[in-house]
């Protein structure tokens, strides 16, 4: 009989408090440490070109790249075919365009973006990736190699929280912390880069909470164990996925 999850949770603020807030509810303990922080990046030209209505299709990959877009926007977004990667972000994004936003089914990554019927036929399309600074190139690569012409609009940069490694791991141990929810490839790489190489195996032993094949394949790779795919990274769904029917939290 597996335990009851013991959650840490390491989503950016104010996300991470909040979906431990909801956790509580249903009886869930969790942690929240966020590990890295977001700040407002200003690309004028390709905002510009963004703004003038050039894009046949917009990929958004995350919330934070609405968030800071939104911040930087005064008046309504261009029409085009909006795409996001994830639910939460198609939600997002379909409040601020105010338009039909797609998004893939099941696979929540640029593989499942890329299955989508919207970018099968895009030859000499002109689309747009809104993004935080840095990024995989499979996006790009692969719509290019289908003849659309490519363009960023990076909107934030992801910058590292300073944090004792030693003294947050023994107190995690501590809280017999039996899972983290991992909501990226750069905060999976931020938490073990930060965990010290003594509690590393402690660490692997975790259940990593995933929303993505792609987050769930590094975890492997780093040695992690039991890797679970999340249905979203919507809080309230999060919540119904820890949540049995006694209204008790559960583990998958």
């Amino acid at each position: 009989m597996k335990l009851a999850p013991r959650l840490l949770v390491t989503r950016f603020a104010p996300h991470a408090q909040e979906l431990v807030e909801h956790l509580s509810h249903v009886d869930c303990f969790a942690i929240a440490q966020p590990l890295l922080m977001t700040t407002l990046l200003k690309e004028r030209q390709a905002l510009d070109m963004f703004l003038s209505g050039y894009y046949d299709l917009v990929i958004v990959v995350s919330g934070n790249a609405v968030k800071y877009a939104q911040q930087q926007i005064n008046g309504d977004w261009p029409r085009a075919t909006y795409l996001a990667v994830g639910k939460s972000t198609q939600i997002q994004l379909s409040e601020v365009t105010k338009q039909d936003v797609m998004c893939p089914l099941t696979r929540f990554d640029s593989e499942g973006l890329l299955e989508l019927a919207a970018l099968q036929s895009i030859k000499n399309k002109h689309v747009l990736i809104l993004r935080g600074e840095g990024g995989r190139d499979l996006l790009e690569n692969a719509l290019i190699e289908r003849g659309a012409k490519v363009d960023f609009l990076q909107t934030y940069k992801r910058v590292k929280i300073v944090l004792d490694g030693h003294e947050l791991a023994n107190n995690w141990q501590q809280a017999s912390i039996n899972g983290v929810i991992i909501s990226s490839v750069e905060i999976l790489n931020q938490l073990f880069a930060l965990v010290p190489m003594n509690d590393k195996n402690w660490l692997c032993g975790l259940v990593f909470y995933v929303p993505s094949q792609r987050v769930a394949k590094e975890a492997t790779l780093l040695g992690v164990k039991d890797v679970v795919l999340l249905p979203s990274l919507r809080t309230e769904q999060l919540v119904e996925f820890f949540k049995a029917d006694d209204g008790n939290c559960i583990a998958h």
